[in-house]
């Protein structure tokens, strides 16, 4: 009897050990999810990123000692989902991406969702596209608005299967260098197909346009990606 109770005893401490264990692991697991978008202040519509290289979100968890500055990517839309986050407070800083350096925010990141929308103003927006093939050659016409006093030091047009294409996710790109102010003009980049051995006719491919800024850190601005059939 007695080694029945002894054994009883064991397995009830084993119990309430594992489920402490349990509850303090859940105390270090992520409780917290932040997605939300970055659109333009002035015109309200999305701002377009590359997934690579692109623009981050980059933030500070506070409350401990020399916290760490980590970052998360952008989707090519514009819009951004991080699963894996804890409920605290956080310092929020977005000073290298294709728009003017925002300040620095706190942010309160409570447990379970999160949702926010940043308002930026892109150093360059690319408007009025029109993409089309004709003769083998793809042609891209557009304007760009420029929005601080940093000249446009380039413009480009990429060209990639997935739709994620941009100055990193590439199959054939032209790239004009400008180092100039925009000008209230249509702005013209010519592709020729036969020029580029990874493009092939019968084929289906995604373009867009990009712009570039010469202000520091600076990254490219895009025009949403169209998909042709060469």
């Amino acid at each position: 009897m007695k080694k029945n109770l002894t054994i009883i005893a064991i397995l009830v401490c084993l119990g309430i050990f594992s489920s402490c264990e349990k509850d303090n692991l859940d105390d270090y697991a992520p409780n917290a999810s932040f997605s939300g978008e970055i659109r333009d202040l002035e015109t309200g519509e999305l701002v377009q990123q590359d997934i690579l290289e692109g623009s981050k979100i980059y933030f500070i968890e506070l409350g401990w000692n020399n916290p760490p500055v980590q970052s998360m990517v952008l989707k090519n839309d514009g819009t951004f989902q991080n699963n894996l986050m804890f409920s605290g407070d956080y310092k929020i800083i977005m000073n290298k991406g294709n728009y003017i350096p925002q300040d620095t925010i706190r942010y309160q990141m409570k447990k379970g969702a999160n949702t926010h929308t940043f308002e930026v103003i892109p150093y360059i927006r690319i408007t009025n596209t029109d993409i089309k093939f004709r003769d083998g050659k793809v042609i891209a016409k557009f304007r760009m608005q420029q929005t601080s006093g940093e000249p446009v030091k380039a413009i480009s047009l990429f060209a990639h299967p997935d739709i994620s294409v941009g100055y990193r996710i590439q199959t054939a790109s032209v790239t004009y260098e400008l180092n100039t102010v925009a000008e209230d003009a249509e702005y013209e980049i010519i592709m020729d197909i036969n020029n580029y051995s990874k493009i092939s006719r019968g084929n289906s491919y995604y373009f867009r346009i990009g712009a570039i800024s010469s202000a520091s850190e600076a990254k490219y601005n895009y025009a949403p990606a169209v998909n042709i059939d060469l």
